[in-house]
């Protein structure tokens, strides 16, 4: 299978390098958001995706080398450029995390297979785009990670699996962040 990952959060990178790594089923493209000014002095600073790419020592499309595996990085994803330049990719699947935009269907519908969305919640309980927190405040004892198909909602897809684990009395949004990292990948 040609796997194409769409995502832009740190939570993303181990499964994005679990796919670099997956000899089976190569990863042909990755999307992600544009670079964009961060901090006080408004550094241009890539998205940790990218960033993470780049430690992987894979070319991306603006460093002027062949390109061995090729990073866009549209403003939006709806723009008709946008979506040629993932169906020139021809995926047979894509799989999502944290990415930040929703997907139009002109997107969904490229992959032959699947477009799969990677998920920080057990859904249907916290949809959207900050599920780790929601689930601390709400109080939530446990929470985990979706797989689930994407369609043109929310976070509404069928599910294919979860992964559940407990939240401690004292966890924090950035620890549980990173016990959801960890675990990602396996599924």
């Amino acid at each position: 299978m040609r796997i194409v990952f769409i995502g832009t959060g740190e939570i993303g990178v181990p499964t994005l390098r679990l796919l670099r790594e997956w000899r089976e089923h190569p990863l042909v493209g990755i999307v992600t958001q544009p670079d964009k000014p961060v901090g006080r002095d408004q550094k241009i600073t890539p998205p940790p995706i990218k960033a993470a790419t780049q430690q992987l020592g894979v070319a991306y499309a603006t460093s002027g080398c062949e390109l061995e595996l090729p990073v866009l990085q549209p403003a939006r994803i709806k723009m008709p450029e946008a979506i040629e330049a993932i169906r020139r990719l021809n995926p047979d699947v894509i799989a999502v995390m944290a990415y930040g935009q929703i997907l139009p269907r002109e997107v969904l519908e490229i992959p032959k297979i699947a477009c799969l969305n990677l998920h920080a919640s057990i859904l249907p309980r916290w949809r959207g785009a900050a599920p780790i927190q929601a689930a601390i405040a709400a109080g939530d004892r446990e929470t985990g990670v979706t797989v689930m198909y994407m369609d043109e909602g929310l976070d509404t897809g069928d599910i294919l699996v979860e992964k559940k684990i407990g939240i401690a009395r004292t966890e924090t949004g950035g620890s549980l962040h990173d016990r959801l990292r960890k675990l990602r990948p396996r599924l």
